[in-house]
């Protein structure tokens, strides 16, 4: 990883609150709060309901930027800015691998039918460090899959 990675990757490497945006059928955004994780390479991962508005939304429109980071200003610490594509996973294997018990008040358990992973490929990350005036950026030259 080089320094601008590492510094991105502190900021992922823990569960977070990021707020999600997406675009509406009527062409508007819609902005929610999702609780994250960061997988080594970058993809962001969360659960949502298949019947949701966000995930029709994705699914209409996988373009989807986060922010995630500094939530607690003024604490003066960096966040980030994130777009990327979504893609939905429910095989058993990763509904299995990605089960959490705290998701029992959404679902009914890992089998159950609504619930869906939600895989984030980003394509450009701006790191915003506080003082900065412009962010650092890192871009995926990776396809998404």
């Amino acid at each position: 990883m080089n320094e601008l990675e590492k510094k991105i990757w502190r900021i992922l490497e823990k569960p977070q609150t990021a707020a999600l945006a997406t675009i509406g059928d009527d062409g508007a955004p819609w902005v929610r709060y999702v609780t994250i994780r960061g997988e080594s390479d970058f993809t962001l991962t969360f659960c949502t309901g298949r019947s949701t508005r966000k995930a029709r939304q994705m699914i209409a429109n996988p373009g989807v930027h986060l922010t995630c980071g500094n939530l607690q200003p003024p604490d003066d610490s960096a966040y980030l800015q994130i777009a990327g594509r979504a893609g939905f996973r429910s095989d058993p294997a990763t509904r299995a691998k990605y089960w959490q018990d705290g998701w029992s008040r959404y679902f009914s358990g890992p089998d159950d039918p609504e619930y869906v992973m939600v895989f984030i490929t980003p394509s450009r990350i701006e790191f915003n460090a506080p003082g900065a005036l412009e962010p650092e950026i890192w871009t995926n030259l990776k396809k998404p899959e």
